[in-house]
């Protein structure tokens, strides 16, 4: 059945994913994600409503990728470069992760630990932590603002 649906729906739902994420590859990930989740989940469709199902779907996870980028582009610009005082830019190592360890909550510390200790992607963060992406934008956007108030506005 799934593959039915593949060959039937594949090129309408790839084409409203690439018309509103504006990139062909994003737009393949979410069209193969609502796949990937139609068989892990063997949800039941009504055969009436599925087309209706599968592109809103796709509208829904293209939706969530623009907010996503948006807060991503908002956490980018907490730590703007060029504001960095000379003095704090050798910070040790060891000083920044000793505030992490004693400064920050237990959730927040784990995904700045998680993002930027480990180098994992966001969604490897929520999936590890049980939590959504936007959670973990959220603690990674209040740790880094910790962060640059105790590092880089300190005077």
């Amino acid at each position: 059945m799934i593959e039915t649906l593949f060959r039937q729906y594949y090129k309408r739902m790839f084409l409203t994913a690439k018309t509103l994420l504006c990139n062909p590859e994003e737009a393949r990930d979410v069209v193969s994600d609502v796949f990937a989740e139609l068989l892990e989940s063997n949800r039941q469709l009504d055969i009436e409503r599925v087309e209706s199902y599968l592109l809103v779907s796709v509208r829904n996870k293209c939706l969530n990728m623009v907010k996503h980028r948006m807060i991503e582009e908002r956490a980018q610009k907490f730590i703007p470069h060029e504001t960095i005082d000379e003095d704090y830019k050798e910070l040790p190592l060891d000083d920044i992760l000793h505030y992490i360890r004693h400064n920050l909550t237990p959730q927040t510390r784990e995904v700045i630990l998680r993002r930027y200790g480990e180098d994992k992607h966001y969604n490897e963060i929520a999936d590890e932590l049980g939590i959504s992406r936007i959670a973990v934008y959220k603690h990674i956007a209040k740790g880094l603002t910790k962060l640059k108030k105790h590092f880089v506005w300190k005077s």
